[in-house]
């Protein structure tokens, strides 16, 4: 209820209830021996300062307590009785506000602003709270319980740099605040410098067995700028191997390939990549552009002359990949996660950049089952490539023992396949001690334009020390993109260090 010179303010439970009353500054601070949900008030309390503007600037509420902020130059009256408790508001006469009254004032409003700025982050709008941080920080830089907030918004909008130096302000704040210090520790851990060693068996059953040995790694260069490297050798055993003339011959050789990033991280979450890529008979580059929000991702980009040993026969003669490209992840929901993406694509050999063209629709649809426990998820994933060209050639005619002339044969030098796989997947991680966790996955893949069958995954991590984690991984799928849909089973173990 509200009037112009008053207005009142009340609270009523259908059985007795007792309340304590305390006062600090503008705050009036309510305490009942009764939860708030069996409450029946003259008012609804998320509307209380839209129906006594003027007179209470905001409310905060929870399970058995109610904080009424009240407007400057109102004096408030509390009455209690068996059933509740009633506020009556009055406006005092207008006198200069003492300098203790104005810093309270303030202090009110910096709890309030902070306490606005914790809810916009749990409702998922973290660039608004961001802001608003920011300004109290402004206020005040030594408010160490703000600096805190800052550092998980900037850690949630994916600007770490920025998270870590939030976290060291709050530590100087706080020293030793366990909360701060396991956070900046998390936080390091997942984007510190870092070398990495996988080696890897792969086998396509009736074609083909490689040994693939992959180093990479990431170091920070200062200026929100990364590099970001890799350097791959695959040792490759086959008895009939297609070559870009046509010919069938064993192969038993090795192949290199090197790609170089620089990896720019933009002041309003978008992130710039730089690539170079380098392998026998190619070089070429890349570059992509990534646009991030609180809930969604997008990134755009190309690569020109890409080396490519998605097939066989790039492996062997110097493989490269044309690209156009768009992705997008969307977070639809705490537990709905959705990711599309398509592209185009131009596939060639050393010294003839135009065998076949594609165009790639992916994407996928998870759910999170739950989030304690095993952390267990189900997913619908699309992978379907289609072929639009693919040049076809003939061999040249030679001729047999006798001298007769033998005809040649048409042949396809990347025998690019058109595939629409549907895949359902069930997806459990779960750590087995402190330091062990493990992931596995098992599903059924649907190839609309070929063969079906099932899939499946499994790894280990183990970090005996927290700079150093070794892995081990297993998978079987089927080789869909050379088109033979041919089984492929594949083991590998990984080293990685961070520095």
């Amino acid at each position: 209820m509200r009037e112009d010179r008053a207005a009142r303010f009340a609270l009523h439970w259908p059985g007795p209830v007792a309340t304590e009353v305390q006062r600090e500054g503008r705050e009036l601070i309510l305490r009942f021996s009764r939860p708030l949900g069996d409450v029946s008030g003259d008012l609804a309390l998320d509307r209380v300062p839209a129906r006594l503007e003027s007179w209470v600037d905001n409310i905060l509420y929870g399970y058995d307590s109610v904080v009424l902020v009240l407007a400057a130059g109102v004096e408030a009256e509390v009455s209690n009785d068996r059933t509740g408790t009633a506020v009556a508001l009055s406006r005092s006469p207008a006198v200069a506000p003492a300098p203790a009254a104005e810093a309270a004032d303030r202090a009110a409003g910096r709890r309030i602003d902070y306490f606005r700025a914790l809810a916009l982050m749990e409702g998922g709008d973290v660039r608004p709270a961001r802001t608003l941080l920011r300004d109290l920080l402004a206020q005040d830089p030594k408010d160490a319980q703000s600096t805190a907030l800052l550092a998980q918004a900037e850690e949630r909008l994916g600007r770490w740099r920025e998270a870590v130096m939030a976290y060291d302000t709050a530590l100087e704040l706080t020293p030793d605040e366990p909360s701060l210090v396991q956070g900046k520790a998390l936080l390091l851990h997942e984007n510190s410098d870092r070398s990495r060693l996988d080696l890897d068996w792969q086998k396509v059953r009736n074609a083909d067995m490689q040994r693939i040995a992959r180093f990479s790694g990431v170091q920070e260069l200062g200026r929100s700028t990364s590099l970001i490297w890799s350097l791959e050798r695959r040792e490759v055993d086959v008895d009939a191997a297609r070559r870009g003339d046509g010919r069938l011959e064993p192969f038993h050789g090795a192949r290199s390939r090197l790609e170089a990033a620089l990896v720019h991280d933009w002041p309003e979450l978008q992130r710039s990549t730089l690539s170079i890529y380098a392998a026998p008979r190619t070089l070429g580059a890349g570059y992509s552009h990534g646009w991030r929000d609180e809930t969604s991702e997008t990134r755009a980009g190309f690569a020109w002359s890409e080396p490519s040993f998605a097939f066989l026969e790039g492996i062997v003669d110097g493989g490269r990949r044309d690209r156009l490209f768009v992705q997008r992840e969307e977070r639809l929901s705490d537990r709905w996660l959705l990711s599309l993406g398509a592209g185009y694509n131009r596939y060639g050999l050393a010294g003839a950049a135009d065998l076949a063209r594609s165009a790639t629709v992916e994407g996928s649809l998870r759910y999170t089952l739950n989030v304690a426990g095993p952390l267990a998820s189900v997913a619908y994933v699309l992978d379907a490539e289609y072929v639009g060209h693919r040049e076809e050639r003939r061999s040249e005619d030679r001729q047999d023992a006798d001298g007769n002339t033998i005809e040649g044969q048409i042949y396809v030098p990347l025998p690019a396949a058109t595939r629409e796989v549907h895949a359902l997947q069930l997806n459990v991680e779960d750590y087995l001690t402190d330091y062990v966790r493990y992931a596995a996955q098992i599903g059924y893949a649907y190839d609309r334009r070929g063969r079906s069958g099932p899939q499946g995954a499994i790894s280990l991590g183990w970090e005996p020390a927290d700079n150093l984690e070794l892995g081990f991984r297993a998978t079987h799928a089927r080789s869909t993109a050379r088109g033979t849909a041919s089984a492929v089973n594949s083991a590998g173990v990984t080293l990685l260090w961070r520095y």
